[in-house]
């Protein structure tokens, strides 16, 4: 697809500094926005989908890929091999991890 597409999808995500939230899909523009809702859907995905799906070049896709793992859309999956990198999506509002409470919380609640 065209340049000023990409490099469009580009400029959005590297100006959000915090995670992105399945939520927060419905903000950006098309290409992105069409694609981002379908490979949530579909929870596993491979590279090569979401590249169809945006109509961008498989690298172009793979520089977005990197960006939305970074801000914790997307987690490469153990399922990734040599030929293809394969991503799962992140469905919760919370895309953090959550950590366990220390130990002695119940002390210092006490």
């Amino acid at each position: 697809m065209s340049e000023p597409l990409f490099q469009q999808s580009l400029r959005e995500l590297e100006t959000r500094k915090e995670d992105i939230r399945p939520s927060d899909v419905v903000l950006f523009s098309e290409p992105l926005r069409t694609a981002l809702n379908f490979v949530i859907r579909l929870g596993r995905f491979s590279l090569t989908e979401f590249a169809e799906k945006l109509e961008f070049t498989r690298e172009q896709a793979k520089q977005l890929a990197d960006i939305l793992v970074e801000r914790n859309l997307f987690s490469v999956s153990r399922f990734s091999n040599a030929e293809e990198t394969f991503y799962e999506s992140r469905l919760s509002a919370m895309t953090r991890p959550l950590s366990r409470p220390p130990s002695d919380i119940w002390k210092k609640l006490d």
